[in-house]
């Protein structure tokens, strides 16, 4: 089987016009959110220009997250994690709470864990987290608490990528991971900014051989 995913972090604000374009393209896709940090809101110097950062609130996550899956990036986004009783475990139930159902994934700030974190989690609710070690493949990862994505939306190989993906008749399961954070693409040059997303979601929507689904949905069914 052929698995389209994506994975987004830190959930600003720019979240909702993502969830928008998924939706649009029925595409499915896993945003890692920041719990202690819902409703932040703060003057910021980003590319060069003076703007806002501003998270999504709590009282919004069912909404705008409706039909994606919502997945912890730890209370606070320490890095690396130096607890995961407080910054894992209590924020995927708070995240549950707003939610609605269980959080079972994680993406790790910054990408970074140790095989001690991997061992604590595999005791927990805690299907998989997410690293930023991008693969650039498709191969379904050996280890799903340390889930190595294809590669970030702006990648420079990310047309050959995708479009070995659609052309690839592999007998092997086969997943394509795309990640990044939504406020990258308030950039404004071809290849980063919200239009060429746009295209790149076009360009592999409405594949009879693609399963499009969340990073949870990927990890459940292959585990099982």
């Amino acid at each position: 089987m052929k698995y389209l995913t994506f994975g987004f972090d830190d959930c600003e604000i720019y979240d909702r016009t993502l969830c928008s374009l998924f939706r649009k393209y029925g595409m499915k896709a896993t945003f890692f959110l920041i719990s202690d940090q819902l409703g932040f809101k703060c003057d910021f110097n980003r590319y060069g220009e003076d703007t806002v950062v501003e998270r999504v609130s709590p009282g919004e996550i069912a909404e705008t997250y409706k039909g994606m899956e919502v997945a912890t990036h730890t209370a606070a986004h320490k890095c690396p994690i130096d607890d995961l009783e407080n910054s894992v475990f209590r924020s995927a139930e708070y995240l549950s709470e707003l939610c609605g159902y269980t959080v079972k994934g994680m993406a790790y700030p910054g990408g970074a864990y140790t095989d001690e974190h991997i061992k604590r989690l595999k005791n927990s609710r805690i299907v998989y987290s997410r690293t930023t070690e991008c693969t650039h493949g498709f191969k379904k990862p050996d280890e799903w608490l340390a889930w190595g994505p294809t590669c970030k939306y702006d990648d420079e190989d990310i047309l050959r990528l995708a479009d070995e993906f659609i052309s690839s008749k592999s007998d092997e399961d086969q997943i394509f991971y795309i990640y990044g954070h939504s406020y990258e693409l308030t950039r404004k040059q071809s290849g980063c900014d919200f239009a060429s997303f746009e295209k790149l979601l076009d360009r592999l929507s409405g594949k009879d051989d693609i399963i499009y689904a969340t990073n949870l949905e990927i990890a459940e069914n292959l585990m099982a």
